[in-house]
């Protein structure tokens, strides 16, 4: 697998853009929380009176420089769940619109997937199902130590207030998912950091339980939740909203974004067997030489990120499903079994067997 040093892991993220209003709120956050928000802005391009601006966006680089001035201040405040509050549905723009005029539950959930690197271009959601539960991963696409517990948490609060809160309640109760002494029953989140001290503080407020210490950062749901309404559920402007994310998307990939992220992202998505390199750069527009040559750019290659995805995802099936090792090897479009068990061995040094029975270890990567 190709590795990127972190300097240019750092011109990798100077590709991309965050919006401003994320920023706002956080400094005005840090203000609630009795910090002083002015030291958020030191050395930096921007100034708050920028970040007012509806089309402000900054670069991430920029973005994380913020944020861990932010977490420094007030991150033993609860800063993660206090700023999850705060973001609310209108902040996201036209994601959050295709999210909120959803038919379902899984159709939010799929718009949030697809579209979430045009707002956190640094995570990317894969979703995957595990027997009558749906696991959401997040996944970091970048190193940033210390700051990675802090964005898993507030973009897993954030989500999950935003759940709760756009669900039609009289469908989710005739489905059997009415509030239970303030929680969505069956959903939880699972996050590898220790607890904070703070969590006991939010715990209640929160309509979910946070469990911590756990081996990665996921968002478990009873499938039936996926088929609950949306209250403002319209499909006809859910699909304009979602035209338009494809749009924000299709050009953020162009302009600034890694190839190997839009690809890997796009993989994610797509049930196996997985798309042929030729078939891949049709849908990027280009030729397959060219594709290639892109990548080779980033030190990688097609085959290594196809590699990687089906990686993870054997990984998941196999750790979450009780699903048979020829049935997953089929599921992942291996006509083979041995194939699979081949490539599977190269992947972790283990059988599938002999790491279904041996625990969780290793972990999924996050990346080529």
């Amino acid at each position: 697998m190709a590795t990127t040093s972190p300097d240019k892991e750092r011109q990798m993220l100077g590709f991309f853009l965050v919006p401003g209003v994320y920023l706002r709120v956080l400094a005005e956050t840090v203000r609630q929380l009795d910090h002083n928000d002015r030291v958020l802005y030191e050395g930096l391009s921007f100034t708050p009176a920028d970040l007012k601006e509806n089309d402000s966006r900054v670069f991430v680089t920029d973005a994380i420089v913020m944020a861990e001035r932010a977490l420094a201040l007030a991150g033993k405040d609860g800063l993660s769940f206090a700023l999850a509050r705060e973001l609310r549905l209108t902040i996201h723009g036209t994601l959050g619109f295709a999210a909120l005029t959803s038919p379902t539950f899984a159709g939010a959930l799929e718009s949030v997937q697809r579209y979430l690197q045009l707002r956190a271009p640094f995570l990317s959601m894969v979703q995957s199902d595990a027997g009558d539960k749906v696991l959401v991963q997040l996944c970091t696409e970048f190193d940033v130590p210390g700051l990675y517990p802090f964005l898993a948490e507030t973009v897993s609060a954030t989500l999950i207030m935003l759940a709760e809160q756009l669900l039609d309640r009289e469908d989710a109760a005739g489905k059997g998912f009415a509030l239970v002494d303030g929680k969505l029953p069956g959903v939880v989140v699972h996050l590898s950091r220790a607890e904070p001290d703070y969590y006991r503080r939010f715990a209640d407020q929160l309509p979910v339980r946070f469990e911590y210490g756990r081996p990665e950062e996921m968002m478990v749901f009873p499938r039936g939740l996926l088929d609950v309404r949306m209250r403002l559920a319209d499909a006809d402007a859910s699909r304009m909203a979602r035209e338009q994310c494809e749009f924000e998307l299709q050009k953020a990939i162009r302009e600034q974004g890694d190839i190997t992220l839009a690809i890997r992202n796009m993989l994610r998505l797509m049930p196996g067997p997985l798309p042929s390199l030729e078939a891949m750069a049709e849908r990027f527009c280009v030729s397959s030489r060219t594709l290639k040559r892109r990548l080779a750019e980033k030190e990688t290659t097609y085959r290594e990120i196809v590699e990687a995805v089906l990686k993870d995802r054997a990984i998941q099936l196999l750790r979450y499903t009780n699903q048979s090792i020829g049935e997953i090897a089929y599921e992942l479009g291996y006509a083979d079994l041995s194939n699979f068990s081949r490539a599977f061995r190269k992947w972790t040094g283990k059988s599938a067997s002999e790491f279904r029975e041996g625990g969780p270890d290793p972990a999924p990567e996050v990346g080529p």
